[in-house]
Order: C-alpha cells, then structure tokens, then sequence
C-alpha cells in the first residue's frame, strides 16, 4: 500500500497561509501527512529521510544542495524588514565589544548563518562568543541573543524596554540590496516515484498561493486564531511584509548569501539551484 507524502510542517505564522490552502486542497485524502517540527527538527527529517518535502531552511539546502530540490516559485523571504528574525540586546550594536557572549537561537540554521554574516561583513565586528539559548528565553539571559518565528514577532510588537532589537532582514537589504531567503520548499533527492503525481499537485497549490499573495490573506485573517499579543492589523502588516515567491532577485539573495556563508567557512562552496519540478511548468 503507498505511504503518504510526508510534508514537515513549521507551525509559525509565516507559514500558515501555505498549510491553510494545503490542509483545505487535500482534507479529503490520506495521500498526505504532515510532521510537526521547529525548522532545525525539520532540516533534520529531510536529511534523515523521515520527511519528503518541507518549507524549511536555506542554510540547510545549501550545506546539503547534493541530497535536495527545490520546489520552483515558492519561499519564505523578506525585501526588507521581516519582523519575526531579530537580533535582541541590551546594548546598542556598536556598543559590544569582541568577546561579547551572544547566544544563537537553536531553531534556525539560517537566521544564525545570517547574523554571523552580518556580524562580520556589514557591521564589522570583533568576533563574540557565541552560545545558544532555547527559543522564547532569550530575554531571560540578559545577554544579546538572536530570537526567530513567533516569538521573536511578538518581542517586535512589544520590544522589551531598555532591549534594542534590529530587524535582520532589514539589516540584509540595507547591506545587499537583495531580498533575504529564510526559508526554501525542499523535495528529499530519492523521492518514491509513486509520489510524484501528488508533488505536483502539492506543488501547484503552494504555488497559486505564491502568486496571489497577498489576496487570500484577508480571508484567512478572520479565520485564523491569533495569540492575545497579536492584533489583526499587526498579523496583517506581518503578512504583507513576506515575499512567498522565489524569483530572480531572491535567487541572486540565496546565492550572495551562500557566498558570504563560504567565505566565513560556514559553507564549503556555494552549490546550484536544482529543481524538483521545471520552474516554468504549469505544475510550478
């Protein structure tokens, strides 16, 4: 009997318009499962071969280029301030020292590979001592920390007084002039073949989000449940904010990112962009 299409599932709000359509697509059939997971629980499963297709780290494919696909069209990206990536401190930025203690959220590959890469490039700081921290216990620490997702959205609706927090995609754009891509929708290389048809049907459904965006959000925005630090204007200016899409700009943005990353050693070079679907097909 075929097994389900195994599709990791980060429950951010980033997120949530894509699963939306996705849960609301395929309610009806068992040809789909999802697993629950932080990015880094889900850059885990496609590597292991316990998940097939995930909206999950750049950094991750771009360590393990020669293991994925990409699905074509789609991303989590900001041209801009994102609001939900954001290095936190209790000193302004040109106020820490090398040697400072920095601690690096455990969720993200990505986001840790962007603030070193801003750390040394952009604001040309002394190296710190990195440590890490769980997610949403940062503040507790009293030290810089980077915070990602939902908990880091709900410091940027209420920063925390005497803290000052930069925005890292904010930051990137300044810097580069690029969009910055968080996050990627992986296909594991090895896929069965029985799995194919429902791929591209998965595929086409994150894409017509893709490419309506942002017009379903209104309508999930009466739908959606939303903690009580979060308003409705606040959720949707964070939606707007996103760039779902994996166009030419957020291409060069993931390559010049994959760049830097080699030169700090973080990488050993910079790979391609291989697809798991033809970028222009309909299916795409």
């Amino acid at each position: 009997m075929p097994t389900a299409l195994r599709i990791g599932r980060i429950d951010y709000l980033n997120v949530q318009p894509f699963f939306a359509a996705l849960e609301h697509q395929f309610s009806q059939t068992n040809e789909v499962a999802y697993h629950r997971g932080h990015p880094s629980e889900l850059n885990a499963g496609l590597k292991e071969g316990t998940l097939d297709l995930a909206p999950s780290s750049s950094f991750e494919y771009l360590r393990n280029a020669e293991h994925y696909s990409l699905l074509p069209g789609a991303s989590v990206s900001a041209r801009g301030a994102v609001q939900s990536v954001l290095f936190v401190s209790p000193i302004p930025l040109e106020q820490i020292q090398g040697g400072q203690k920095v601690l690096l959220t455990t969720a993200s590959a990505s986001s840790v590979a962007l603030l070193k890469i801003l750390w040394h490039f952009a604001w040309e700081l002394e190296p710190p001592q990195w440590g890490t921290v769980d997610p949403g216990q940062g503040i507790a620490s009293g030290t810089p920390f980077l915070e990602i997702g939902d908990a880091a959205l709900r410091l940027f609706c209420n920063p925390p007084a005497g803290w000052y927090v930069y925005d890292l995609a904010e930051a990137w754009h300044r810097f580069t002039g690029l969009p910055f891509v968080f996050a990627v929708w992986i296909v594991r290389s090895g896929l069965d073949p029985s799995h194919n048809a429902m791929l591209h049907q998965v595929a086409r459904t994150i894409a017509d989000v893709s490419a309506h965006w942002p017009g379903p959000l209104e309508t999930l925005l009466e739908q959606t449940t939303r903690p009580n630090w979060l308003d409705a204007a606040s959720l949707r200016a964070y939606w707007r904010n996103l760039v779902p899409c994996l166009g030419p700009e957020e291409q060069a943005g993931l390559l010049l990112f994959a760049k830097y990353a080699t030169e700090l050693g973080l990488l050993p070079g910079t790979p391609g962009l291989n697809w798991a679907l033809t970028p222009d097909s309909p299916t795409a």
